[in-house]
């Protein structure tokens, strides 16, 4: 089901700070330098452009794994190109350990992704609903008011000493107050 474009729009910048962010992290884990914050951003642009296509409808935990792992591919040979000291990097290919590693990072945070969006979307379910139905709105104040005990009215019974000290069957008065 497609949402709509403001969900669209957050749905992919959070894919897209979330993949440039797993990259970087990769990359300089591995002992690779930070890219400059330029290309970080124009990275980030790119990733979000791309992913908005992918973004229209919430995907399940694999497809986002496999999307931030293609996300990592690009961004892991784009955070390269700059420098030359990474030439011999280049040829290298990725050992087992270091794919199972990107494989388990994108899976995690794959499902973050996807249990904080469902989360983010009960929560909205659930408040928008009584924030439209009853605003927030500071309740009156009431004051309490001490009435001295001169001023109070002294209660009058219902039932008199007469009343329960006779014998026999109750009047219709006593009948109809009990």
């Amino acid at each position: 089901m497609p949402t709509s474009s403001g969900a669209r729009r957050v749905r992919s910048a959070a894919f897209a700070a979330c993949a440039v962010g797993l990259a970087l992290g990769a990359h300089v884990t591995a002992g690779g330098e930070a890219p400059d914050v330029t290309l970080l951003l124009v990275l980030g642009v790119l990733v979000e452009a791309a992913s908005s296509t992918f973004a229209r409808r919430p995907r399940g935990a694999i497809a986002t794994a496999v999307a931030l792992l293609s996300a990592q591919v690009a961004l892991h040979g784009s955070f390269m190109i700059p420098g030359p000291a990474h030439a011999a990097h280049v040829s290298h290919l990725p050992s087992p350990p270091m794919l199972v590693a990107h494989g388990l990072a994108a899976l995690v945070l794959a499902v973050l992704l996807v249990r904080g969006e469902q989360l983010i979307t009960h929560v909205a379910r659930v408040l928008v609903p009584v924030a439209l139905l009853r605003p927030f709105r500071p309740l009156p104040v009431r004051r309490l008011m001490i009435v001295p005990p001169g001023d109070l009215p002294r209660p009058r019974p219902t039932v008199t000493l007469h009343d329960l000290s006779r014998r026999g069957p109750p009047d219709r008065c006593l009948a109809t107050h009990a």
